[in-house]
């Protein structure tokens, strides 16, 4: 129960440090902080998951009641599956998303590298003042 908001709160928050960018005091400190409690409360979520899918497993060795934990079994397996699923899409897909998409490195960007012909091009147009 205390988990969920946590991560919201942290979520919300680093939403907040990410908007004002790197002019606040020791802004990739807190991104860093912000990430780690995110990845601490996704592990809070997944511990009881899998705890949760160990004991119905062996309870469903000793216990009559076969059916009923093996369908308790699988829809704990697809919630796990889907909590993997998102954490995953959230955290790694969309960093590397990020990563390979930058627009920020512009001197590796090949459409705006200028030739020498063009620059001379353009200082020339910069010293000529054209009549029509």
């Amino acid at each position: 129960m205390i988990v969920i908001p946590l991560q919201v709160l942290a979520n919300i928050a680093s939403i907040v440090i990410g908007e004002t960018g790197p002019f606040i005091k020791d802004w990739v400190t807190w991104n860093q902080v912000f990430l780690l409690g995110d990845i601490i409360c996704c592990c809070a979520v997944i511990f009881p998951i899998v705890c949760s899918i160990r004991s119905l497993r062996e309870t469903s060795k000793t216990d009559g009641k076969v059916a009923r934990n093996l369908a308790k079994l699988t829809l704990f397996r697809q919630f796990y599956i889907v909590v993997i699923g998102y954490l995953y899409f959230t955290r790694i897909v969309v960093f590397a998303l990020r990563t390979i998409a930058a627009y920020k490195p512009v001197e590796k960007n090949g459409y705006f590298v200028l030739d020498e012909d063009e620059e001379a091009a353009e200082l020339a147009l910069r010293d000529e003042e054209f009549e029509l």
